[in-house]
């Protein structure tokens, strides 16, 4: 199947790739279900308890799923990278409603299709259904580890390993790394209290590990260091 050139003509090389493998045996005329779309930064895509309307093909930016009815407050469980597909998870387990609710971490761009043509095609597709299904094992081994990870993991170390994954992804960028998320929002991602957050940062600054300016925590390039080092010696994964 061609991408419609309005489509094509704002995509990378390397998002254009990916929709050509996906839909390479999809029928022409099934682009007529496509919608191009740009959300900003803290746009809520899906929401828990919405109908299953959509599915959506993150072309570019994050996501950040949250789980809002396991605990007393959301619980942020895992991050979306770009080149992956939501939506349609839900209607592989054949439920009505949403059971997630999806945030865009940064601008993001969508191909968004019906969710009744997106099901009735990639049923019938074996390629497609191969590729989906290959991100779908991705994305569940990756939540896995890092689950195993948390569980034999102190406090001290998911947070060092958590503020070292949010630099890895500012590297090209000049330090000091600055940290986006606001300490309660760190304590909903990694499942512990604000009060465990402070006390663990508390720790960190002590040892030169890390600083505060005003209300961001920054990392400077051998603190940096300093965490890759320790989390190798620690968790041997990097």
């Amino acid at each position: 199947m061609n991408i419609p050139e309005a489509i094509a003509i704002d995509l990378t090389d390397g998002q254009l790739d990916f929709l050509h493998r996906f839909f390479r045996n999809c029928p022409d005329s099934f682009a007529a279900n496509f919608i191009y779309k740009k959300f900003p930064k803290n746009h809520r895509l899906i929401s828990a308890g919405d109908s299953c309307s959509h599915v959506y093909l993150l072309l570019d930016g994050r996501l950040q799923a949250v789980e809002e009815y396991v605990t007393d407050d959301p619980y942020s469980f895992m991050e979306i990278p770009a080149m992956d597909i939501v939506g349609d998870y839900e209607l592989f387990q054949q439920v009505s409603h949403r059971v997630i609710t999806l945030t865009t971490l940064e601008a993001s761009s969508f191909l968004i299709i019906p969710s009744n043509a997106y099901f009735s095609w990639i049923q019938n597709d074996a390629n497609a259904l191969f590729i989906r299904t290959q991100k779908l094992i991705s994305q569940i081994s990756t939540q896995n580890q890092i689950e195993r990870q948390n569980f034999f993991l102190d406090n001290k170390t998911r947070l060092i390993y958590f503020l070292f994954t949010e630099c890895s992804r500012l590297n090209g960028q000049a330090p000091p790394y600055s940290i986006a998320y606001t300490r309660p929002q760190i304590a909903q991602k990694l499942g512990c209290s604000v009060r465990t957050i402070n006390r663990s940062l508390l720790s960190l600054k002590k040892e030169g590990a890390a600083a505060i300016s005003r209300g961001k925590i920054q990392i400077q390039r051998d603190q940096y260091l300093w965490m890759q080092e320790y989390l190798q010696q620690k968790m041997r994964i990097l």
